[in-house]
């Protein structure tokens, strides 16, 4: 029970490292390694929980401190550097690619530590592969992803895998593959791949854990219908082969062990579970040492070594052992969403055997298939905050799939795709049938997974809401679960009173400015209501990147909403305009504007009480295409935002002269992302902006926004965001009232941790 309490004071302090908005320094990390290290010897009794607890905060400041130490300078981001390195990552492309690589060498500097780059390839010299070792140019800069209350946050994501640059190789004759040589791993793949298989791409995933060639339909189909979790390797697999194995190696060792008189005092057991180690790392290495499936070897190890030894150590004891080891070897993986899931789930099935435990002896079919059902059931119903906090849905059919889907994928599909990769060394074209069984099994499974999904009822979108909102149904949950005796449960419909709060739309006598982060493009939100008007929509990339589905559709969908009512799209440039496409695709718009039609001067809109008014253009036609965007000014009685897309100097010297009280704005979303080309001393002085937020590219290639151009703002006392610096800004006001404007900003305000936005620039 100590040893548990000091475990715990260990993991407890590691997980508070979430909840940091800055490292501690090293100066103060030092000390308290010195106060634990004092704890832990001089007063060995009372005071160890807190040395431990200390303990636990000292290892993560130092894992902390150690990344910032692998960062490059600014010299190696400034400029592009050759680098020596092994690629990291399985490659099936053969253009457009992106791959992470360890790097050994930087331009004639063998690095002591090697480093992770991730980097993208348009036109390959060659066909990358996993393993191969390297010589390139590159350009890179720090870890940066965009910043935005929604969507995937690819920054954290980045340095939860230890990825310390990004960037892009550049096209030079020094580019050369040192070795040819290709991991296992990717030579199995690339013969797999080469077969006729209609659904390969789903083999690649269950039988290599390669989910690169999903495609986002795929996702989609997966998540919600709640078996997103079978369709990459993880320890529900591990597990399944360490079962496999020992049976087989038990089997086959004994089977040896009784025909040899002097090797029966062998214990076939200890055999077998070493011997079962062995062959689970292998299968690990398949899956490319995912981080699913190495926390389910650390615990298979765990066990093994209390089995072999003879250590009685209970659930409880392993589960914490297993969670210090993995805190202590994979640091960053706390930080990962995935990590979350699994430990969550894991502690949800532990606590379903202790609440129900298995009390009828022997094996039925009845008893597995109820025992089953009854776990899939509790784990959906317990998994629900989570799942609905972290993707805003929740899956009614879960259950009943998974139900189906579990024993197929892992005592039918999982065997036949081991056995096929097996046969691929040894025989291919047993291994072509194998995989033919399987794809046809997938196909299957997929129509039953399309069925489900039609079901109006099969899953319910919900908008985004607090962490505490989800942890007050948790806790309900929980304790609807609980023995009757440990509370009483009439009182526990008042935890359920948050979520009540929330499902009920409410008028706000407010409304709301966003300035989203989309990298080198623009995309505004004006909000009144749970209504939305949308000012661009950023851009769209040749590899089908874009800012709709990473960033627009996700924040609607958090904040619940399902129709907007207007689209105005400044001018048909790329990085303003190039989402529109896949935006209409996936929501309803009622009305689009762009300065080929209405969004010009004189467009005058009554939106819920604030007016819009079309400042410019007189007619785009006549205009370059920057020269031809649609300004327009959002207002009620005391506040303004004015939104003047490309224009250049020249536009805003027509619109000083003609129009100078419609210029006048307290926000003021800067000309051209800030290029030297907009934003002259007259237009500042008209606007009178109160606020500036620059929407431009973190390090781009412009160098936006230009200082000379903030000079200006600065010199007429403006207050200056950028979104690569601070991500998304957000602007509160009540309507037609004299009141402060309120502002927040993503990485200061809405999401300030400090492994979110690493490294801070």
């Amino acid at each position: 029970m100590i040893m548990d309490s000091k475990l715990i004071s260990f993991i407890g302090a590691s997980f508070t490292s979430l909840l940091w908005t800055s490292l501690p320094s090293v100066f103060f990390t030092v000390l308290l390694l010195i106060f634990a290290c004092l704890l832990l010897t001089k007063y060995q009794r009372h005071y160890q929980y807190l040395g431990y607890f200390l303990l636990g905060i000292v290892w993560m400041a130092s894992v902390g401190h150690w990344q910032y130490s692998l960062q490059l300078s600014s010299k190696q981001t400034s400029q592009p550097v050759q680098i020596i390195g092994t690629v990291k990552s399985v490659v099936i492309a053969k253009e457009n690619i992106r791959f992470n690589v360890q790097v050994k060498q930087i331009n004639e500097q063998v690095l002591f530590y090697s480093k992770t780059f991730r980097l993208s390839w348009r036109e390959p010299n060659w066909q990358v592969q996993q393993g191969q070792q390297v010589k390139l140019l590159v350009k890179v800069k720090p870890p940066h992803g965009l910043g935005n209350e929604a969507g995937f946050n690819y920054q954290q994501w980045l340095f939860s895998k230890g990825i310390v640059a990004t960037g892009y190789v550049k096209s030079h004759p020094d580019n050369h593959l040192i070795s040819h040589k290709t991991s296992v791993r990717q030579s199995l793949l690339n013969r797999m791949l080469a077969l006729d298989l209609p659904n390969r791409t789903w083999l690649a995933a269950l039988t290599f854990g390669y989910r690169g060639l999903l495609q986002p339909e795929d996702w989609q189909l997966v998540q919600k219908t709640g078996v997103a979790h079978l369709i990459a390797i993880s320890g529900l697999h591990l597990a399944l082969v360490a079962s496999l194995s020992y049976v087989l190696i038990a089997w086959v060792c004994g089977g040896l062990l009784s025909r040899i008189p002097r090797s029966h005092h062998f214990n076939l057991h200890n055999l077998a579970m070493v011997l079962t180690l062995g062959t689970t790392f292998t299968y690990s290495a398949l899956a490319g040492f995912g981080l699913p499936t190495l926390r389910a070897w650390i615990m298979l190890l765990l066990f093994s070594v209390c089995f072999v030894c003879h250590i009685h150590l209970g659930v409880q004891r392993v589960i914490l052992l297993g969670l210090s080891t993995f805190v202590l070897l994979f640091p960053l993986s706390i930080f990962g969403l995935s990590f979350w899931l699994s430990f969550f789930a894991v502690a949800m099935i532990c606590f379903v055997f202790w609440r129900w435990p298995v009390t009828k002896n022997g094996f039925s079919l009845g008893a597995m298939l109820s025992g089953m059902l009854k776990v899939q059931i509790c784990l959906t119903v317990l998994m629900l905050p989570l799942i609905a906090w972290q993707f805003s849905y929740i899956s009614w059919v879960s259950p009943l799939v998974n139900i189906i889907a579990v024993p197929v994928v892992t005592m039918v599909l999982v065997p036949i795709c081991l056995l096929a990769v097996i046969f691929l060394v040894i025989q291919p074209d047993w291994a072509y049938w194998l995989f033919y069984a399987a794809d046809k099994t997938v196909n299957y499974g997929l129509r039953l997974l399309n069925l489900v999904l039609e079901w109006e009822a099969a899953y319910l979108d919900l908008a985004a809401m607090p962490a505490l909102v989800w942890l007050a149904v948790f806790l309900f949950v929980l304790g609807c679960c609980l023995p009757a005796y440990w509370l009483r449960k009439k009182y526990l419909g008042v935890l359920l009173v948050p979520l009540l709060s929330y499902l009920f739309t409410e008028q706000h006598n407010s409304w709301q400015v966003d300035v989203l982060d989309v990298g080198q493009g623009v995309a505004v939100l004006i909000s009144k209501n749970n209504h939305v008007i949308i000012y661009d929509v950023g851009a769209h990339y040749p590899s089908g990147f874009n800012m709709a589905d990473s960033v627009l559709l996700p924040i609607l969908q958090a904040r619940g909403v399902s129709n907007v009512d207007i689209v105005f799209i400044s001018h048909n440039d790329n990085d303003h305009a190039g989402s529109l496409g896949q935006l209409l695709k996936n929501i309803s718009v009622s009305q689009i504007l762009s300065n080929q039609d209405s969004c010009i001067k004189g467009l005058d809109i009554q939106w819920q009480g604030l007016t819009i008014q079309g400042v410019w253009p007189d007619n785009a036609n006549h205009h370059s295409d920057n020269n031809g965007s649609c300004v327009i000014k959002v207002s009620d009685q005391y506040h303004s935002v004015l939104l003047p897309g490309d224009i250049d100097k020249s536009i805003e010297k027509q619109l000083v002269a003609f129009a100078p009280q419609t210029l006048q704005a307290d926000i003021l979303v800067a000309p051209h992302h800030g290029s030297n080309t907009s934003s002259s001393d007259a237009f500042i002085g008209t606007v009178k902006p109160e606020y500036v937020v620059f929407s431009q590219g973190f390090m781009n290639r412009w160098r936006f926004p230009r200082q000379e151009v903030i000079a200006r703002y600065q010199a007429n006392n403006a207050i200056l965001f950028s979104t690569s610096h601070s991500g998304q800004v957000v602007f509160r006001m009540l309507y037609d009232l004299p009141d402060p404007i309120r502002v927040a900003t993503y990485r200061q305000d809405i999401r300030p941790y400090w492994y979110a936005n690493f490294p801070r620039k």
